[in-house]
């Protein structure tokens, strides 16, 4: 069975992680993101793509053809702001393939709503109001699926939690996009007295002492794993527009073996290992009440993160949702792989 993915190629990426998923389940994937064949510099083919329909148009049937040179069983596609005639296109040219779209973000980035108008076989999103709105309302075949976390990339490393934390020496560890909702609530944090380090891409509008908590660099690979697994807390806020769903960190921090607090949804009662309102907040104020809770109990939170690290290592790898996202699409795997557990 042969996978490509349309989307990005970017190392750590929901597409990174699909395609290692496939061939990991004994399939063949490829990447294709398209930016070869842009007429425009990127910038410049980004406007041009949300204002001028027909260099849409033209551009999304060009990379439809590059991707049925390839000769696809399935197609997935992650990107959400290609113009629909990509999905027409492909099934012209490869009437027997599935084109499937998944979405890992939030409700406010569904773009000009193209995904919508697309006329795919499939529809996977994390956020079960998304799916249940494009089921029973707008009469797609849609399909509620968490996102996970990579155990070939996402590993805790060797190493004794309380021997991870002395080295490392972080409080609080927060990674991601600095956005303004962000960067208020490190603010917020930092008000109380407590000492938190702020790692991933900086954003617009930071005050003064997020942006000197700040550390300038975006962490993947190795390094994540270790200052992740290090930190005696990590803080993941949710982005506001996260109905009842969680992020992909969610996964990744508990599939590593840290410590995590975050945002309460509802669908944490179905993921977590422990109870969820042990290890997630609803408030700020909460927040740095269960922050100062677990730094003056060490034991207590390496309990709850070995708990959660078992838990996700059995119930919440992206191998297991592919597994999942094949089975659903009609698409087999080897025996020894299909019968891996899938919540």
């Amino acid at each position: 069975m042969k996978t490509v993915i349309v989307g990005s190629c970017a190392f750590d990426s929901l597409e990174y992680h699909l395609a290692d998923s496939v061939r990991a389940l004994g399939g063949q994937a490829l990447i294709i993101d398209g930016a070869g064949q842009y007429t425009l510099a990127r910038k410049a083919h980004y406007w041009a793509s949300r204002f001028v329909e027909s260099y849409d148009r033209a551009m999304c049937t060009q990379l439809a053809r590059r991707v049925a040179t390839e000769k696809p069983d399935l197609v997935l596609v992650v990107y959400r702001h290609l113009h629909p005639v990509f999905v027409d296109v492909v099934k012209q040219l490869l009437p027997g393939a599935t084109v499937a779209q998944v979405n890992p973000d939030a409700l406010s980035n569904l773009e000009k709503q193209q995904i919508i108008a697309a006329d795919f076989d499939h529809y996977f999103t994390k956020e079960p109001y998304i799916a249940e709105f494009l089921r029973d309302k707008a009469g797609l075949n849609a399909h509620y699926l968490p996102e996970g976390f990579n155990p070939r990339l996402h590993r805790r490393p060797d190493l004794d939690k309380a021997d991870a934390e002395q080295q490392t020496n972080i409080d609080v560890l927060l990674y991601g996009g600095l956005y303004a909702y962000r960067a208020r609530m490190v603010g917020q944090l930092q008000q109380a007295g407590i000492r938190v380090t702020v790692f991933g891409s900086e954003g617009p509008y930071l005050p003064a002492s997020v942006r000197a908590a700040f550390q300038g660099r975006y962490l993947v690979g190795d390094e994540k794993n270790r200052l992740l697994y290090g930190a005696r807390i990590v803080f993941n806020n949710f982005h506001y527009a996260e109905i009842s769903s969680a992020n992909q960190k969610y996964f990744e921090i508990n599939g590593i073996g840290a410590f995590q607090l975050c945002d309460y949804k509802a669908t944490l009662d179905e993921y977590s290992g422990v109870p969820a309102e042990r290890v997630t907040y609803r408030t700020i104020t909460e927040a740095i009440d269960m922050i100062r809770y677990y730094l003056a109990r060490p034991a207590e939170r390496h309990a709850l993160a070995t708990s959660q690290h078992a838990h996700f290592q059995q119930h919440h790898t992206f191998d297991q949702r592919v597994g999942q996202l094949l089975r659903i699409t009609g698409h087999s795997l080897p025996p020894s792989n299909e019968d891996r557990p899938v919540r």
